[in-house]
């Protein structure tokens, strides 16, 4: 699934305006630096049951956090990011999307003292999809 969501993003003219190929999953590689750039995260992942068994749908609840110099960027990114990924229907990459829906936000202000200068906007989403 992280494979065909990476490929929806880059293929998307707003994503690679904002952030290029940024796109990471889990953290920042060690090494890269950037000031504007997307992370993606599985936070959960639970299969649909049903009274037959497992129906073959998985629900995932991602975290994804767009990092940016200035607040409205980084809204930006994440927005841009949530938008793919909620518009997300059909086969893509070998994975059938169901659907994608938003379930918060948060947005984090640069901590100098741990030496972030960087802005995040946090988002949590529902992706339903099977293989």
């Amino acid at each position: 699934m992280e494979e065909a969501i990476t490929a929806l993003l880059l293929a998307d003219a707003r994503v690679r305006h904002l952030i290029s190929d940024r796109i990471h999953w889990g953290r920042l590689p060690q090494g890269a630096s950037s000031t504007a750039y997307g992370i993606l995260q599985v936070v959960s992942s639970q299969p649909d049951i049903t009274n037959s068994g497992r129906s073959g749908l998985e629900r995932v609840r991602l975290q994804v956090d767009g990092y940016a110099k200035s607040a409205l960027l980084a809204r930006n990114i994440a927005d841009a990011i949530t938008s793919v990924i909620e518009g997300a229907r059909g086969e893509r990459s070998g994975i059938m999307f169901k659907g994608g829906f938003i379930e918060d936000r948060r947005d984090f202000q640069p901590d100098g003292a741990a030496g972030n200068q960087l802005y995040r906007r946090s988002t949590d989403i529902f992706v339903w999809y099977s293989n």
